[in-house]
């Protein structure tokens, strides 16, 4: 960002707007500001996804990227998590999230248009696609540190489970749309000029969110230092008995997981020899499974409980790793079909599992450290993620690709066992925490 954010929210409101969280028998599609936010979500994941295709084309086709080269690009676009989260957590909770997110997306919709002007000036190469990637990964911070604070202020907490469902739901349909569309395009035009579809998406975001009329809470007063605030979300984290064992089982899914998701792209485009329409369509058959994950989330936190359905969707999700690794045991044909079975139910379990614990994160988080809880989890559960990518590029040079996927798989198993011997794996329902008593006493005395 290149200028200093106002703390004070906005004091126009729109007059079409509701500006309260409504009651938990409004229904959220009238709820003007959570779709608001909705609507900005999916249009902007359509043109990510459209971009999201042209990128590894760009970088293993077009500049003949290394997988070396691969990894440490997979690095830049995460590594803005394990460096900014913590402050930007702790800042985001004193500022307007609203004016954080817009600013955000603007600053990824630039940094986006720059990939197709260095393209054609003749002038683009891995390096400055790197640098590209650390000024989106570090947009992306602060938008979605803003984006998991924003959700819990937009819905009552009875419909929290709902609404990040139908988010979910709504994105993972705009990224079915998206690759195929990204595939077919980039075999018509050239892929560099597909980037400009994400700068589009961002900007529609911007707008859509610039139209919720203000932050519901304000942003917090504060008189201790950043340091003190940075402190208070990590003990929360951790000194919680149901958010630690996820965010120490998610840490281990998400750092082997990147060893083998990392490669991918060189799997498919160039291990499987699929051309751009392909690897577009692969993609949109995991967002398939991703709109699968969305719509059964609620199910599964009704079957097994908003507990027990934690660890559940953790199983779900890392099994189909082992069935993507198998593809360098199987003959061609086969080994694409396995490639987009395990790309549909891995996707589908990763967004189910996500849907489920962040519903129970924001259930047992105070609104005034949402931003702090989350800046202080994504600091480990994506701050591994670089290293994943940097040691993905290692070992897929020195061992070969298959070993990457092997490594991946197995990782990912190990870490159900923080789940299998926490208090979620018996629990249907978690307790309400304490804060929430003390608030509805407060509330009962006024």
């Amino acid at each position: 960002m290149t200028e200093p954010l106002d703390p004070t929210p906005h004091s126009a409101e729109p007059e079409d707007f509701v500006t309260e969280v409504p009651h938990g028998g409004t229904s959220l599609w009238r709820n003007r500001p959570y779709m608001a936010l909705l609507t900005g979500e999916t249009v902007a994941a359509v043109g990510v996804e459209i971009a999201q295709v042209a990128l590894p084309i760009i970088a293993v086709t077009y500049l003949v990227a290394t997988e070396f080269e691969i990894g440490v690009l997979g690095m830049a676009e995460g590594i803005a998590f394990l460096l900014l989260s913590l402050p930007v957590g702790a800042w985001v909770d004193r500022v307007s999230r609203r004016r954080v997110m817009i600013a955000a997306n603007v600053v990824r919709g630039l940094a986006m248009a720059a990939i197709p002007i260095l393209w054609f000036s003749g002038v683009l190469d891995v390096p400055q696609l790197m640098a590209v990637a650390l000024i989106i990964s570090a947009a992306a911070v602060f938008f979605d540190t803003a984006y998991m604070s924003i959700v819990p202020a937009l819905v009552p907490r009875d419909q929290l489970n709902d609404a990040n469902s139908r988010l979910q739901i709504t994105s993972e349909t705009a990224r079915a749309a998206g690759p195929g569309l990204g595939g077919v395009l980039a075999k018509v035009f050239s892929a560099a000029w597909l980037p400009l579809a994400a700068t589009l998406g961002y900007l529609i975001s911007a707008f859509a969110i610039w139209r919720i009329p203000t932050d519901e809470p304000p942003p917090r007063t504060h008189d201790s230092k950043f340091r003190t605030e940075i402190r208070e979300g990590i003990d929360f984290v951790f000194k919680n008995q149901y958010i630690r064992p996820v965010v120490l089982s998610t840490t281990a899914s998400n750092l082997f997981g990147t060893i083998a998701y990392t490669m991918i792209p060189v799997l498919l485009l160039r291990e499987l020899g699929l051309g751009p329409a392909a690897y577009g369509l692969m993609l949109t058959i995991s967002s398939v499974g991703g709109i699968f994950g969305a719509f059964t989330a609620p199910w599964w936190a009704r079957k097994f409980g908003e507990g027990h359905s934690i660890p559940v969707t953790y199983i779900f999700a890392a099994l189909p790793m082992f069935l993507m690794a198998s593809v360098f045991l199987l003959p061609h044909t086969a080994a694409i079909i396995a490639a987009a079975v395990s790309g549909f139910w891995g996707v589908a379990g990763i967004v189910a599992f996500n849907v489920v614990q962040v519903s129970m994160r924001q259930k047992q988080c105070p609104p005034r450290m949402l931003a702090r809880m989350t800046a202080s989890i994504r600091t480990l559960i994506w701050g591994v993620g670089p290293l994943g990518a940097f040691l993905s590029g290692v070992i897929a040079t020195h061992w070969g690709l298959a070993s990457a996927f092997w490594i991946g798989a197995t990782g990912q198993a190990i870490g159900l066992v923080f789940l299998l011997f926490s208090p979620l794996w018996r629990l249907r329902k978690v307790p309400d925490p304490a804060w929430m008593a003390d608030e509805d006493a407060a509330v009962g005395e006024s």
